[in-house]
């Protein structure tokens, strides 16, 4: 009997992980901050947006973000995300070269960025933090995100 009903509470856990993964699994058009301008120590975000696809992959959401072309900016190449598969809101990390200007000189950098997602039927809300390797005081707060699903 006890060995039934631990099958019983293992497929129900795995059923709750697999409809996570159905709703965050698609394509969805993304609202989101590529970058941050600081003038004389004030922050204000650079907006922009990119498709987001996202795959189940095992236990893992594989997704690539292809972020639209921003006028006054250089093309961005495609990002990897991943993600442990959890109920509730999805934790994607993926990590992407970047550029930093500080006092008008230009360094090539590493950014972390750390991507907290969850999806509402057809839409996506959550936030994006930014953290740039080597730099400990120049982590981004959490900016918000959101997104709708694209129908094939």
């Amino acid at each position: 009997m006890r060995t039934r009903t631990l099958a019983t509470l293992l497929a129900l856990a795995g059923s709750s992980l697999h409809a996570q993964q159905a709703t965050l699994v698609g394509t969805w058009q993304l609202s989101f901050p590529i970058g941050m301008q600081v003038d004389n120590g004030v922050p204000t975000p650079i907006l922009g947006t990119g498709m987001l696809t996202v795959e189940a992959v095992g236990d893992s959401l594989i997704a690539t973000l292809v972020t639209d072309h921003a006028p006054d900016m250089p093309a961005r190449p495609p990002a990897r995300l991943a993600a442990g598969m959890r109920t509730g809101e999805a934790v994607f990390t993926s990590h992407a070269p970047g550029q930093i200007n500080m006092n008008g000189e230009e360094r090539d950098i590493n950014v972390i960025s750390t991507w907290t997602l969850t999806a509402t039927g057809d839409n996506l809300a959550g936030t994006v933090q930014r953290q740039i390797e080597g730099f400990d005081g120049l982590a981004q707060d959490p900016q918000p995100v959101s997104g709708a699903r694209q129908k094939p």
